[in-house]
């Protein structure tokens, strides 16, 4: 063993300083969750998808991947950097991650960075974030409740009423994560409560909002606790980032054409889960462990919920929400236009993905080793409806590409 990386690579030099600095960074984000722990394999890509570099982290046989291999010991970790990949093909397939690769009869975490390409750019504060969030991903596969609910994006509530609510709330949260003290964030928090409350008695597919938020809320919001150290954009200072950029954008909501069912039926959870973990954190609920009702299978909002009960009158704190922060009275017309342009959106399909059988219905064809790997990835087989996440279908069913 060696331990000076003057004998490697710069791409793979890259490599390892983005996998050490986000091991130290996330360091007690969460309660559990240790990026050392995880077999790691990092690629690095050029612009033609040619391999430039593999390293292979805590991975207990890193000789399969290649020949020419050095192992450094670097602060304590076992780093192992491949000269001569056996396969690059595979490993550039993988792209850009999957969960749990097998490689030498590992279930391996791959992540495959590309030579400038923003956001992807192995060393760069995006791509140290990218390998934070998803490896929390696979920290929640193997650790937390699993989540059988359909991601039906398509199916879920575009209507009027659902979108002029959704867009108080996120005002709501906004006003909340500026309030300056702690009586004024309860108060506000409350005010998010009652309006996600009243969601959800007039439509169960809220549902989403709430487990969207359980699981990419949260590893945004580890995003946001390490986005300082490594100058990254999210940061501990703006949870609410899309959502002031959404805000924004309501006197012309038309510029949010072909991304509205996107955002309200996906990514806006990125930042309205991370930011009620913000006012948890803030309100600190004496007694409720916030990670372990996460890992349990509750949601930010329901433990949020729970810390403010009783919640009062349910009406009557939407009515004084709508007060407050709508005076002009401009989320409905707004939310009205947003609702019409949905109806034009194409289709919006992250479930089964390109498997065998008939996509149309959704009824498909496993093996028994296809359906001990949807198991092992968390799925539960034995509900009528079952979604396949695009990279769980990548892992059981050799689906290639992102």
């Amino acid at each position: 063993m060696v331990d000076s990386l003057e004998l490697v690579s710069g791409y793979a030099r890259l490599l390892i300083d983005s996998w050490r600095l986000a091991v130290s960074e996330s360091a007690g984000t969460w309660p559990g969750f240790d990026l050392a722990a995880i077999p790691v394999v990092l690629v690095s890509v050029n612009q033609e998808s040619n391999l430039e570099a593999a390293v292979a982290f805590n991975h207990p046989k890193p000789e399969v991947l290649g020949s020419l291999y050095r192992v450094l010991e670097i602060g304590g970790y076992r780093i192992a950097v491949t000269d001569k990949v056996s396969d690059p093909e595979k490993l550039v397939s993988m792209a850009p991650f999957d969960f749990f690769a097998d490689i030498g009869g590992t279930n391996t975490f791959v992540l495959v960075g590309r030579s400038g390409e923003p956001g992807m750019e192995p060393g760069t504060p995006e791509f140290v974030a990218l390998l934070i969030h998803e490896t929390f991903h696979r920290y929640q596969f193997e650790e937390w409740v699993p989540d059988s609910l359909p991601q039906d994006i398509d199916g879920y509530d575009f209507s009027v009423e659902n979108l002029e609510l959704v867009l108080l709330e996120n005002r709501i949260l906004i006003a909340a994560y500026q309030a300056d003290t702690l009586a004024e964030t309860e108060r506000l928090a409350r005010q998010f409560a009652a309006v996600r409350s009243a969601r959800r008695g007039r439509n169960s597919r809220v549902a989403l909002d709430g487990r969207q938020e359980r699981i990419e809320g949260s590893a945004r919001y580890v995003e946001h606790r390490i986005g300082d150290a490594i100058g990254n954009i999210y940061t501990s200072t703006n949870h609410t980032i899309e959502l002031v950029q959404n805000d924004a954008s309501l006197d012309r909501p038309s510029t949010l054409e072909g991304g509205i069912k996107s955002f309200f039926g996906f990514s806006r959870f990125y930042s309205s889960g991370a930011t009620i973990l913000a006012l948890l954190d803030r309100l600190d609920p004496r007694g409720i462990k916030v990670a372990e009702r996460l890992q349990d299978g509750d949601t930010p909002a329901q433990v949020l919920k729970q810390h403010l009960e009783p919640l009062g009158d349910i009406d009557h704190l939407v009515t004084a929400a709508r007060a407050e922060h709508d005076p002009n009275i401009q989320l409905g017309p707004a939310a009205a236009t947003l609702a019409r342009l949905a109806t034009t959106e194409e289709s919006i399909d992250f479930g089964i993905g390109d498997v065998p059988g008939d996509a149309t219905t959704g009824v498909i064809e496993i093996t028994d080793d296809q359906v001990a790997c949807l198991q092992e990835h968390g799925l539960d087989l034995t509900t009528d409806n079952i979604t396949i996440p695009d990279n769980v279908a990548r892992a059981c069913f050799d689906k290639p590409g992102p």
